[in-house]
């Protein structure tokens, strides 16, 4: 099974129970539509990765009447809740880094799905490319800064963490010229780190970066017990905003 399978079926198998768990995904969402401003008239939006429509939702909301929303997951499982629960909108199963839909948009959204982007400047520069002129990217992704606790943790103890290497902000930036990138940090408090992985589970965000090793049962534990209880975790969200 191929790592973007991997990351469908864990997506696919957390349809039912990640709003449960989507307190960053609520943050970010809400953050990124705060940046919209004011949008006079009615527009043609894409979205991509999104989930059970936290970000389709508030898109939906905050667009003039009369705009066009297509959403998109890789995950069918997603794309099913979200179009049960807003069967008004436009859904269709995609891959974000394959887009096979034909611009131009005056918005693409994203938030928290870039992260499991393989290429992921390749795939920002095709985005861009569907953009109507005047058209706007904007999206939300994870940051180096990422569940620095946790990460922090594994070095103390001498073993190597599964969380993907993230982007600074300023390399975001430069993987699309002229793209503007904020960073928007939130530390969530769990009852303890292995609430934080059930969490983790629970929005299907478990897929360990590529080529890691597993730890065994009880490296997890002496992790778990080194972060005690409460546990904090740091969400780096980074946020970028484009026009062309």
């Amino acid at each position: 099974m191929s790592r973007k399978q991997t990351i469908t079926k864990a997506f696919s198998a957390a349809a039912g129970t990640y709003e449960s768990a989507a307190r960053a995904q609520v943050w970010a969402a809400d953050s990124l539509v705060e940046r919209l401003g004011p949008i006079p008239t009615p527009i043609r939006a894409l979205e991509l990765g999104c989930g059970t429509g936290l970000l389709t939702r508030r898109l939906a909301a905050a667009l003039p009447a009369g705009s066009r929303i297509l959403a998109t997951d890789l995950s069918p499982a997603m794309v099913q809740a979200a179009s049960a629960a807003l069967p008004a909108l436009s859904f269709a199963v995609m891959d974000a880094e394959a887009p096979g839909v034909a611009g131009p948009f005056d918005l693409i959204a994203s938030s928290l799905a870039a992260q499991w982007f393989t290429d992921l400047p390749a795939t920002l520069g095709r985005l861009a490319g569907l953009l109507a002129p005047g058209g706007r990217l904007l999206l939300t992704t994870l940051g180096a800064g990422t569940f620095v606790q946790w990460k922090d943790a594994h070095r103390t103890l001498g073993l190597d963490s599964g969380i993907p290497d993230y982007p600074e902000a300023a390399d975001l930036a430069a993987m699309l010229p002229g793209a503007r990138v904020e960073r928007l940090p939130l530390t969530l408090s769990y009852k303890d780190a292995r609430n934080f992985l059930l969490c983790l589970e629970a929005l299907g965000a478990q897929t360990p970066k590529p080529g890691h090793r597993p730890l065994s049962p009880g490296q997890v534990r002496r992790i778990i017990t080194s972060l005690g209880s409460p546990c904090a975790m740091t969400w780096d969200i980074l946020l970028l905003d484009y026009r062309p």
